[in-house]
């Protein structure tokens, strides 16, 4: 096809389309004259109302706003508040007591003598106590109750170990009651004869008998009844 030929063609579709649209208008006029004489037939003749579509609330607020000359505000958003969180209440701390020192107790010096009498028999010495010795010529509980505070012969034992921490200074109660058997004279008790206890205690008995009587005087305790009255002496029939 030559470039004649299309251009040609070209030509002749735009007169087409002009001639369609020209013969549209006149349709359209003539639909339009025939609608005016319809209504005039009637004795009325209503001029055609061109209605708007409705405006919207948005387009109404924009007219107003071109009337008045002013702007619709626009709508800051608003930070979200913050809410306050409560500070932490402190947790009241107890007071402290003053400490208390304590001085630490120092444990007693046991002697000798202390450490043997703890690991001998008392039930060994307390036979040994009842048993009459014919080289004394007595025996321990002739002269001394191991049940009272009161003297016989010599001073009552009951709670003798109480009594003897206060007769030497320096010396246990073991260490007291041991002198006084085997050295009856190193101490003497206001009031009693030394010559009385026998001196040859230590020869009868061997030294661990020896601890062993000790032993059995330092279980001697009881309620003291040293301010009893004595028994009434009993009544002898003279029928």
């Amino acid at each position: 096809m030559t470039e004649f030929s299309k251009r040609n063609g070209k030509a002749n579709m735009i007169n087409w389309r002009s001639q369609m649209r020209t013969g549209t208008r006149i349709l359209c006029g003539a639909s339009f004259i025939l609608a005016v004489f319809a209504l005039a037939g009637c004795g009325t003749m209503v001029s055609p109302v061109m209605q708007a579509a409705p405006a919207t609330s948005e387009a109404v607020i924009g007219s107003e706003d071109e009337a008045t000359g002013t702007t619709a505000p626009t709508q800051t958003p608003l930070p979200p508040t913050q809410t306050p969180k409560p500070l932490p209440t402190e947790t009241p701390r107890p007071e402290l007591s003053p400490t208390l020192t304590v001085e630490p107790t120092e444990a007693p010096v046991l002697s000798p003598i202390d450490r043997l009498v703890a690991v001998r028999d008392p039930m060994n010495g307390a036979m040994l106590f009842g048993t009459f010795q014919d080289a004394a010529n007595y025996s321990c509980s002739n002269c001394h109750l191991s049940d009272s505070e009161k003297e016989n012969l010599g001073p009552g034992l009951l709670n003798i170990k109480d009594r003897a921490l206060t007769r030497v200074d320096g010396m246990t109660a073991a260490e007291y009651i041991y002198q006084s058997i085997v050295d009856s004279k190193a101490y003497t008790v206001e009031g009693f004869d030394p010559e009385l206890m026998p001196q040859n205690w230590a020869e009868i008995y061997s030294e661990l008998e020896i601890f062993d009587i000790v032993a059995y005087l330092m279980t001697l305790e009881g309620r003291s009844d040293i301010d009893d009255p004595d028994p009434a002496p009993a009544v002898v029939d003279s029928d």
